[in-house]
């Protein structure tokens, strides 16, 4: 921790940063890296998720020296006044604790506005504030985070790809963890009580017919179209995908099943009012599943697909709920649902 900053330590650890592929390399190396140039007790990045209880903290990315622990759960923002501060007004604050030390919290602002994380920073008693230094690696992070982010986003719609979903499914099952309520019947048939997150997928009806009568620039062109409906229709913590084709993918941000239901329900109409240059009338399908604690990503959208295809074989343009399918007896947890020869796309 006292090791001397020099212009070559600095620029090694940049490199060192930078090299870093995945996001969550990429926290733990500058946590790490800024700890120990800075000479910090405490170095972290934690993301705020909204839920309508409060807004919880996750720390995903922590160096602790002297004894500072860090934090093991989710935690209430409430009872943080430092990052309430921070999530208002999307700057930086400092705090001075009582031993002398100072902790620093700097907001993380993505292209949207939007504060999608906080690095925060203790600085012991006694020891200089390394200020230009936080900062720097402060806008690497949100550079970087903007790099990594344009990899992922599809390149036709500006949605998430495919192959960025399991990262995000693996965050929001981490989420999960804290929105658990108790439950007496099995966990997937007839208990939708509380705040979930959900899964839905969205299928465009008879897009096919769509290329072939119209040709593929006006269906790239309805494709365009659904994603900028989808980016109005749902909030700015829900997350939005292309998987691909005239398949899309929303896993929302916690939210009780009625507001669930009532939102692709809202979009399927949305759709089914819009007219589509050249094209006219659009339709989609979409069915949805509540996400668990404990659900592969496999699970949730094999769940979320047999919702879908039961709307696509009883009359496309509606909303399919797994769940609810299952009280009802139009669906069984171990149905291999087989599309068989029909044309559902």
């Amino acid at each position: 921790m006292d090791r001397s900053i020099t212009p070559e330590s600095v620029l090694s650890s940049v490199v060192r940063i930078t090299e870093q592929r995945s996001q969550q390399h990429l926290e733990d190396s500058l946590v790490s890296t800024l700890a120990d140039l800075a000479g910090l007790a405490f170095c972290g990045i934690c993301r705020p998720t909204h839920a309508t209880t409060g807004i919880y903290i996750d720390y995903v990315a922590v160096t602790a020296h002297d004894g500072f622990a860090p934090p093991e759960q989710m935690t209430e923002i409430g009872t943080d006044t430092l990052l309430l501060e921070c999530l208002a007004t999307g700057g930086t604050r400092a705090v001075p604790q009582p031993d002398g030390s100072m902790r620093r919290a700097l907001a993380i602002v993505d292209d949207r506005g939007t504060v999608c994380a906080f690095l925060v920073t203790l600085s012991p008693a006694g020891r200089t504030e390394q200020l230009g230094l936080i900062g720097g690696f402060a806008a690497i992070y949100r550079n970087y985070l903007a790099i990594l982010r344009d990899a992922a986003r599809d390149t036709l719609t500006g949605l998430k790809n495919r192959k960025t979903f399991d990262e995000n499914f693996s965050r929001i099952v981490a989420n999960s963890r804290h929105l658990e309520v108790p439950f007496t019947d099995d966990r997937r048939h007839r208990h939708l009580a509380g705040e979930h997150h959900w899964l839905g997928i969205i299928d465009i009806d008879h897009f096919k017919r769509v290329n072939d009568t119209f040709g593929h620039v006006f269906g790239d062109e309805v494709l365009l179209l659904m994603a900028a409906l989808m980016r109005k229709a749902f909030r700015g913590e829900d997350l939005l995908f292309r998987f691909g084709g005239e398949e899309f993918v929303v896993l929302l941000a916690p939210t009780v099943f009625t507001n669930a239901a009532a939102v692709f329900k809202r979009f399927r109409a949305t759709v089914a009012a819009f007219a589509f240059p050249q094209v006219g009338k659009v339709t989609v399908s979409i069915g949805f599943v509540r996400i668990q604690s404990d659900d592969l990503p496999s699970v949730a959208i094999g769940s979320a697909d047999k919702a879908l295809y039961y709307a696509k074989e009883h009359g496309r343009d509606q909303v399919g709920s797994y769940e609810q399918l299952l009280d009802d007896g139009k669906l069984t947890p171990e149905e291999d649902h087989a599309v068989g020869d029909m044309e559902l796309f």
